[in-house]
């Protein structure tokens, strides 16, 4: 495995980008001379990617590096560790694994004729695969938190669900680009869990206007992300990623990219073409079967949610009572 960055901050001082290779840290800083840009802050070294991803890749695959970070670096255990990404903007692809899809429609259904439905329900799927296009939402950027961040669930937070997903990050302006050609726009690759409370996603006041993903997605510390942004070119082949999620250290959730009813390229090209995409921005593509929906039960104060993806590491959250309600503005965007 190459050094991946980690957004790391140490005693009082503001979070900043490092290399991180074997548990040992070192800020990008320290290559500042060497023609890094931006290395003062995550936001403002995926600002300057497109300048920086080159010198990033060499630095990242020379043995010299490896070595010194294992010399000098200092252990990771001595900073905290925030989420690897400030985005401008958060874009959520749902309904988009198979399973899940497959899991939720038999889960309505009741099993009543379960195989006739199963292939009826595949057969759908595979229409819109071919016909269709991504369902995307927006979740607000402030509800982005920190890898080990506690989240923390209200009173009246009955239905709070997980939804392990491989997190793209944007490292280029895209617009209106070719699926062919759309990993080339991907500065990275990070865990997310974007948690969701189901039963705010259709609003009971206004059932007839749809979704309502600003209750249901976008409170503060909804969206843990990383421990780290694993570059692109540590990433053979996206679509062999697997997102699993533990609860209690139980599996709920084992998935594979494979299983994407529109890949990731076909997602930002997507995106593209209705939005302009920037550098630093999410994109959250999916998750697969086995959210708390399926199973009837949800996330309650002192369960302890695991979420990876194997090649890009895990996160680890802890669910905070929080009697007293919560203040929901984040003025670090980085969890309290």
């Amino acid at each position: 495995m190459l050094p991946v960055i980690v957004n790391v901050s140490i005693a009082a001082s503001d979070p900043f980008p490092a290399l991180l290779f074997n548990d040992r840290v070192m800020a990008l800083a320290h290559w500042r001379s060497e023609g890094l840009r931006g290395t003062s802050s995550i936001v403002e070294l995926l600002d300057d990617w497109a300048v920086n991803v080159e010198r990033l890749q060499q630095l990242c695959r020379s043995t010299a590096t490896q070595a010194l970070l294992a010399e000098q670096g200092v252990e990771l255990s001595a900073f905290r560790v925030h989420a690897p990404v400030s985005p401008r903007q958060v874009y959520c692809t749902i309904g988009n694994y198979r399973s899940q899809v497959l899991q939720a429609a038999l889960d309505a259904d009741g099993g009543v004729n379960e195989p006739v439905r199963r292939e009826a329900f595949l057969a759908s799927i595979e229409k819109r695969r071919k016909e269709g296009a991504p369902y995307v939402c927006l979740k607000g950027p402030a509800s982005v938190s920190g890898p080990f961040d506690g989240l923390h669930v209200e009173r009246g937070d009955a239905t709070l669900d997980w939804e392990v997903e491989i997190g793209v990050v944007i490292g280029r302006t895209a617009c209106n680009v070719e699926a062919a050609c759309a990993l080339d726009y991907v500065a990275g690759y990070c865990v997310v869990n974007d948690i969701t409370l189901r039963d705010r996603i259709i609003r009971q006041d206004l059932p007839t206007l749809g979704t309502d993903w600003l209750q249901s997605k976008s409170r503060g510390g909804w969206l843990p992300s990383g421990p780290w942004l694993v570059p692109a070119w540590s990433v053979e082949d996206p679509s062999a990623l697997r997102p699993w999620l533990r609860l209690n250290g139980e599996l709920m959730q084992d998935g594979a990219a494979s299983d994407m009813i529109f890949g990731i390229a076909e997602q930002i090209a997507y995106l593209s073409r209705h939005a302009a995409l920037r550098a630093g921005d999410l994109i959250c593509t999916g998750t697969p079967a086995g959210i708390g929906s399926h199973y009837g039960r949800y996330l309650h104060a002192g369960d302890v949610v695991e979420a990876g993806v194997a090649g890009l590491g895990a996160q680890r959250v802890v669910c905070v009572d929080s009697t007293n309600g919560r203040r929901r503005c984040h003025e670090s965007g980085d969890g309290e």
